[in-house]
């Protein structure tokens, strides 16, 4: 793990600002009768998605994991000495991603075989 605020290390991903400012949001809610909602005109350009949910579920996932592994990324220069740590470039997850991705797309099933 990256070294914690305080311990002079940078994150990953730029600059964390400590400092919080107050943000306000606003959220609104309607709640609409069945029947109300069933005379509702839908999108004229949604589109009805050809994608299963399994193949939706494992690209989120590799998303996921791929954002969770690359979290961790420190430059060669920013490793301390550690035996007991062992260390994968990302570029190997990386090359994995893209590989599963492709196998996913081709054929959904593969990973039964």
């Amino acid at each position: 793990m990256i070294g914690g605020a305080g311990e002079g290390s940078q994150h990953p991903f730029g600059a964390m600002n400590i400092t919080r400012t107050p943000t306000v949001a606003q959220i609104g809610i309607s709640v609409e009768l069945l029947d109300n909602l069933a005379q509702l005109t839908p999108v004229g350009n949604a589109a009805v998605s050809s994608v299963d949910s399994f193949t939706q579920f494992t690209q989120k996932m590799l998303d996921n994991f791929y954002n969770f592994a690359s979290s961790f990324a420190v430059s060669q220069s920013q490793m301390t000495p550690s035996p007991s740590e062992v260390f994968i470039p990302a570029n190997v997850v990386l090359k994995w991603y893209e590989n599963f991705q492709r196998r996913l797309t081709q054929n959904p099933l593969f990973w039964k075989t």
